[in-house]
């Protein structure tokens, strides 16, 4: 008789132990819930505007961001309100810190050893303003031309004028070099990111990790100096750009194709082959708010990380940027799907009218639809003397330390931050968009009502409020 009660007595330690086990594992993972790792990062887009930047306010921007838990930003250096002459939020005031001069300089460096310091992660845009890739470096034979009946041109807007970077202050705006040439885009590369690198020490950024590619609002070119060549080695057939007013539609289909895949493999595939040479990582918006010459999804599978965006005053669903960076996160195999969140535009959306209880629901649809990590925007750079008026933008929702609701950014960064952390655990539960599944079993399923449910191996349920105290 004493063997079965032997077995018994081992059944039942044994069936303890997992249960011990696993009610560890499970108060693990919820405690990681109510505070994440710190690789769970909520950033924000960080603007200088309108050159009024100065070494006092960058240390007490980071500051602030560090104290509501923003531990990611990505830095535009120079944007240049476009609006100044006509701007509904009053006169304009310019500061000094004018484009790679000495201040500049100082302020950059500040805030990359800031961030250091503080531990925020930091990406910069690749260029001046924040789209696209240009400056005054890129020469005319380096830029975005088109071959017209006229002969080759540098691509114009609609207006006319050369396609440039912006919006940004005079001394940064250049052309928008060429797409369609990876020894053009990684010369750009350097003239500008290169230069930082070079310029500030290793040891002065040591969180500097990302360059930042904005969504494409730099419209179609159709020519770079090997298109010919290409073109016959990809078809097997000459293009006469002579004849191009009577192109077969063939032709034009094939031409469309190659600058297609030119885009994601010369830019996007150049920007991060340099990343990676000084151990960076690209993040980039694969979709365009004006006509875009690339496949959303080979174009976002050529960079390291990947971005969505929402706006707060959107009447319907933005169905065209979640796709977008959706598909192209999960064909090239990229957990994270971020999302540049809350922007707001022109101003008479610009807002300092916010609150947590108003952008929460907002973040919660996107949430369902795949999002998983957040970007607030937009932070911008005050004044270091609290007494000078603030620097308010013509677009955003206000997440600076002026703002009259600054009081709300902690509690809305801690229920992000929760968020991104349950949404990114795992992979997607069969092909689900708001459904996680871990490699224990665990199912997490982010609710109609926002919350999270979890089930566990054995069956049992808990939900989660991520808004909990």
């Amino acid at each position: 008789m004493r063997k079965p009660i032997l077995f018994k007595a081992l059944l039942f330690a044994f069936l303890m132990a997992v249960s011990a086990t696993a009610n560890a594992q499970r108060d693990q993972l919820y405690q990681s819930f109510l505070t994440p790792p710190d690789s769970i990062r909520v950033g924000c887009y960080y603007y200088w505007i309108n050159e009024r930047v100065d070494p006092k306010g960058v240390v007490a921007d980071l500051r602030w961001m560090k104290e509501n838990g923003i531990t990611l930003a990505f830095l535009a250096t120079d944007i240049r309100n476009r609006l100044q002459d006509e701007n509904a939020l009053g006169k304009q005031l310019y500061g000094k810190n004018k484009f790679q001069s000495k201040l500049w300089w100082k302020n950059l460096r500040i805030a990359l050893k800031t961030a250091g310091e503080l531990d925020i992660e930091m990406g910069i845009f690749n260029c001046p303003g924040w789209s696209q890739s240009g400056g005054p470096w890129i020469k005319p034979e380096e830029s975005m031309r088109n071959w017209t009946p006229n002969g080759i041109e540098i691509c114009k807007t609609k207006e006319g004028n050369d396609v440039v970077c912006s919006p940004c202050s005079p001394e940064a705006t250049g052309l928008e070099v060429d797409k369609l040439s990876k020894t053009h885009v990684k010369k750009h590369f350097e003239a500008f990111f290169g230069e930082i690198l070079r310029r500030i020490p290793a040891k002065d950024r040591p969180t500097l990790t990302t360059v930042v590619i904005d969504s494409w609002e730099r419209g179609k070119q159709n020519y770079t100096d090997s298109i010919f060549v290409k073109f016959k080695q990809r078809f097997g057939y000459d293009l006469d750009y002579n004849e191009s007013s009577k192109l077969n539609s063939q032709t034009s289909k094939d031409l469309n194709q190659l600058i297609s895949d030119l885009v994601a493999s010369e830019y996007m595939g150049g920007m991060t082959e340099k990343a990676h040479e000084y151990g960076l990582r690209t993040w980039c918006e694969p979709y365009a708010h004006s006509p875009f010459p690339a496949n959303s999804i080979t174009y976002g599978s050529a960079a390291d990380e990947v971005a969505a965006e929402f706006w707060v005053g959107d009447k319907k669903f933005r169905k065209k940027e979640i796709d977008a960076a959706l598909w192209s996160a999960r064909r090239s195999g990229k957990n994270r799907v971020w999302a540049e969140s809350f922007t707001d535009g022109w101003p008479e959306l610009a807002k300092d009218d916010w609150s947590f209880e108003k952008l929460k629901p907002i973040a919660d649809r996107y949430f369902h639809a795949g999002v998983n990590a957040s970007i607030l925007h937009v932070v911008i750079s005050q004044p270091g003397d609290d007494r000078e008026p603030a620097v308010r933008p013509w677009f955003g929702t206000y997440f600076d330390r002026r703002s009259a609701h600054a009081a709300d950014v902690k509690p809305l960064v801690r229920y992000l931050r929760r968020c991104n952390f349950m949404l990114q655990l795992g992979k997607p539960y069969n092909d689900a968009t708001d459904q996680r599944i871990m490699d224990d079993g665990t199912i997490i399923r982010f609710t109609d009502d926002s919350q999270f449910e979890v089930t566990f191996p054995n069956g049992s349920k808990e939900t989660w409020n991520p808004c909990e105290q």
